[in-house]
């Protein structure tokens, strides 16, 4: 069942980065990247940005000495989900 789930974020997340990419509309493409890295797919999250980040190419413009912005998005996303784990979840509970 677990298992299952985790084709299911990583299905999401390649379907959504995808279909940023066909439609020209970036902001869908940082939603499939974000939904991976922040559900804890980061080897996906990764990947997923590389791919984008070779699609698109270089930025132009202001962003233009982010080489890959995409990856940089995805690896800030695995940096955030794993300061929140670490920091922002409550300690076990003992009962006695």
């Amino acid at each position: 069942m677990l298992h299952s789930k985790k084709i299911h974020i990583v299905a999401a997340s390649f379907v959504l980065a995808a279909l940023g990419f066909l439609f020209g509309f970036w902001p869908l493409s940082i939603a499939g990247i974000l939904l991976a890295a922040l559900m804890g797919r980061w080897v996906t999250a990764i990947l997923l940005g590389l791919l984008i980040d070779i699609a698109y190419g270089t930025p132009v413009g202001r962003l233009h000495f982010l080489f890959f912005p995409f990856t940089l998005l995805a690896l800030l996303g695995t940096i955030a989900r794993q300061l929140k784990l670490r920091y922002f979840r409550k300690p076990p509970v003992d009962h006695l």
